[in-house]
């Protein structure tokens, strides 16, 4: 019966054919007052019944036209899984550049901190020559000076790629 009630149009014209009927109790109730209650009671659920039961409705469209439906929606339902499965790897992709991307940077961060200290280290060093403060230690001469921001400079190049060499045997630079 509930695949009868997806007739649409059988369902309205026994509606309508009910209403008809309905229409037609009234009248014959009208004409006739002396008929008891439980009489109308018996009409009336034979009226319903009869309408339920008398009715066999051809369900075999119907079910072949729901199981082409079925079948569509779960064609439909399994391309929106493949999508959703795209989407998720195209996302797990895209995380893993981005993390890819930020070591990068991280290792950059750490090659600038290193030779931003050894840079100081230099610094500091000519600095320290190049006072001008009346000691004999920093009596020097022009030529001495260029060799100590020379080998100040040197140092520091050596020592910084020391420290690259030691980070990458680590595995802390890629």
């Amino acid at each position: 019966m509930d695949m009868a009630e997806m007739y649409l149009t059988d369902k309205l014209a026994r509606k309508l054919g009910e209403n008809d009927s309905r229409n037609e109790d009234v009248d014959m109730e009208n004409e006739s007052d002396s008929e008891s209650e439980s009489d109308d009671d018996l009409k009336s659920n034979k009226s319903s019944r009869g309408n339920l039961t008398g009715f066999k409705p051809n369900v075999d469209a119907l079910e072949m036209l729901l199981g082409a439906y079925f079948a569509q929606i779960e064609g439909t339902l399994n391309k929106l899984s493949t999508l959703r499965e795209y989407v998720d790897d195209t996302e797990d992709y895209i995380n893993i550049m981005l993390d890819d991307k930020q070591n990068q940077l991280l290792q950059m961060g750490v090659l600038l901190g290193t030779a931003n200290l050894f840079v100081s280290v230099a610094i500091v060093i000519m600095g320290i020559f190049g006072m001008n403060i009346k000691i004999a230690l920093f009596r020097t001469t022009q030529t001495e000076f260029l060799e100590v921001v020379i080998g100040s400079i040197g140092g520091c190049l050596i020592l910084y790629f020391v420290a690259i060499l030691c980070g990458k045997k680590a595995g802390l630079l890629g």
